[in-house]
């Protein structure tokens, strides 16, 4: 009997050993949730069915509604946050005016003026309550915004946007290369907030989505004196703090790192230590973010 009851407490053991083993690393979770919510958000064309011959705002297929909505909840979860937003069907028109605006007229502007070509006031109103893309639509734009480039968003205000803490809901309207993204007027209320928001995030990233700008932010936290250091394979990484301002969603200080590894064969890590910060929990915060190849 106490030969039977051991066997059987070994073979409990070994199972509980198997089921372990089986469980996805966190390595594994990441590369799952890049393959099948970000590559799975691609959207080959999107379908609009304006024109700007004739002023035409059109509308967006529902499988490109559910691919945008996908894209933005897959960048909120890669940081922390819920992943459970919705979008705002009631302002759709609104933003297809944008988005036939800035496509009417090649140009990005968040107070278009009445001579603009496919000028409207309902677009105008979109244009001053959303980021604007040119170049991109639907779910390409949203990773546009999160990347952020270009001389006049050092602040990256449009990934601040999308990463707002507070955010339960957005809104957006697309041409075929240019959209609108509604961020401001948009329900909030979300609950679900990290101790931070960082980007790229703490934990595992995909080498296509690390970007040259690095930010880190916190409701109602004050970075004026604040500083970054990074850490490397290689040691200290050289860097350049950008802004510490911009009244995007959640305060937010941002930087540039030098010679960042995004091609590598192996996982790469650094580890980022933000101090000097004010009017949060704490006052310094270290983490780390492993870039992998997808």
């Amino acid at each position: 009997m106490k030969n039977y009851v051991l066997i059987i407490f070994i073979l409990s053991i070994l199972l509980l050993g198997c089921k372990k083993k089986n469980q996805p690393t966190a390595r594994e979770i990441a590369l799952q949730d890049y393959q099948t919510n970000y590559l799975g958000s691609v959207v080959a064309t999107t379908g609009w069915t304006g024109n700007t011959a004739n002023c035409n705002a059109g509308s967006l297929p529902q499988t490109t509604h559910d691919k945008v909505l996908q894209r933005i909840n897959y960048f909120r979860r890669l940081v922390g946050l819920n992943d459970n937003t919705t979008l705002d069907a009631s302002k759709f028109a609104m933003y297809q005016e944008t988005a036939l605006m800035m496509k009417a007229n090649n140009a990005l502007s968040h107070t278009p003026p009445s001579t603009w070509a496919c000028y409207s006031q309902s677009g105008a109103d979109g244009a001053a309550t959303s980021n604007i893309a040119l170049g991109a639509g639907a779910a390409d734009a949203v990773t546009l915004f999160i990347n952020d480039p270009g001389s006049n968003n050092t602040a990256v205000g449009h990934r601040r946007w999308i990463l707002h803490s507070a955010k339960t809901q957005f809104s957006y309207g697309s041409t075929n290369s240019s959209m609108a993204l509604g961020v401001i007027g948009t329900a909030g209320g979300n609950t679900q907030i990290p101790p931070f928001i960082a980007y790229p995030p703490e934990g595992y990233i995909p080498q296509p989505l690390t970007f040259p700008r690095w930010s880190f932010g916190i409701p109602g936290a004050n970075f004026t004196n604040a500083t970054v250091s990074m850490t490397g394979p290689n040691g200290n990484v050289p860097l350049n703090i950008i802004s510490i301002a911009g009244n995007y969603g959640d305060k937010t200080i941002v930087w540039e790192p030098e010679g960042i590894l995004t091609n590598s064969t192996s996982d790469v890590t650094y580890t980022v230590t933000v101090s000097g910060i004010t009017g949060a929990p704490q006052s310094s915060y270290t983490y780390s973010t492993i870039i992998f190849k997808p």
